[in-house]
């Protein structure tokens, strides 16, 4: 299964991470990279906001990494995978796996500005006895040198928010629409990473760790149509959990996320 039933080639690759051995509440999300794919068969090619169709867009489907269940293993095997990729696509899977993809980014561009997408701050420095845990995966980024904008965070302890306000490497972001202006500063490569969690659950109820008083779809979609031109460097949705989204609409949200993001920034 390849999302929206196609392969092609190009230096866009889409890949899936099958992994959540660190979730620290509901497992499910390693079944989210093949339910994404199966509901963008349910997606039209064209994007009637954008008027671009991915028809035109050169991209692949490389497929799942297989990854072992130990965090540390699983973080070498996705460096290891991501030497053969030139602008990843990746559909989680747990938070966890977003920080080899990063480090890998880092290591290619220098200094990243990461975006966040999330309901919780994943700014932990080992939960669960891990520094690999999805929520420490954040705090993993700073440590790469990267800049980050979190955007939406309504969860996470009181040393987390301490380390928002006072650190110089991250912007808080309450809502998302103040995002298409802050990134109008960004002169770095822009790597964006979607917490499917940003959302409330009555919009994404397929997820591990439900945070309520989220945003919109509307709200996310209008944010990202609004976005300049950065030097986008790759993207993520991550934390779609298919067995609480027995509708679908959680994975069917995450396929449009993909297609409005490929579109808007490689359209």
């Amino acid at each position: 299964m390849t999302f929206l039933g196609t392969s092609q080639f190009g230096d866009i690759s889409i890949f899936g991470i099958p992994y959540d051995s660190t979730t620290c509440f509901r497992p499910g999300a390693r079944f989210g990279p093949d339910g994404v794919r199966f509901f963008s068969e349910n997606l039209e090619t064209y994007s009637p906001v954008l008027n671009r169709d991915l028809e035109d867009v050169n991209f692949r489907d490389f497929g799942n990494v297989d990854v072992p269940a130990d965090p540390e293993g699983m973080v070498g095997a996705v460096e290891s995978f991501m030497e053969n990729v030139e602008i990843p696509i990746m559909i989680g899977g747990e938070h966890s796996v977003t920080y080899p993809v990063v480090k890998s980014l880092s290591n290619r561009y220098g200094k990243l500005t990461v975006v966040q997408f999330d309901a919780h701050a994943d700014l932990r420095e080992e939960y669960s006895g891990t520094r690999y845990s999805h929520a420490c995966v954040m705090r993993r980024v700073l440590e790469l040198g990267c800049d980050i904008i979190q955007v939406g965070i309504r969860s996470g302890t009181r040393e987390e928010f301490e380390l928002m306000k006072k650190s110089p490497q991250i912007k808080y972001l309450s809502v998302p629409e103040k995002l298409p202006e802050v990134l109008e500063t960004v002169k770095t490569p822009v790597y964006i990473t979607i917490d499917i969690d940003f959302f409330d659950p009555a919009y994404a109820p397929g997820t591990g760790t439900p945070e309520p008083c989220g945003f919109s779809p509307v709200e996310f979609f209008e944010t990202i149509y609004k976005l300049p031109p950065v030097e986008l460097v790759g993207f993520d949705v991550v934390e779609i959990s298919p067995p609480y989204d027995p509708s679908g609409i959680t994975q069917m949200l995450g396929a449009k996320i993909v297609r409005e993001l490929i579109l808007k920034f490689w359209g």
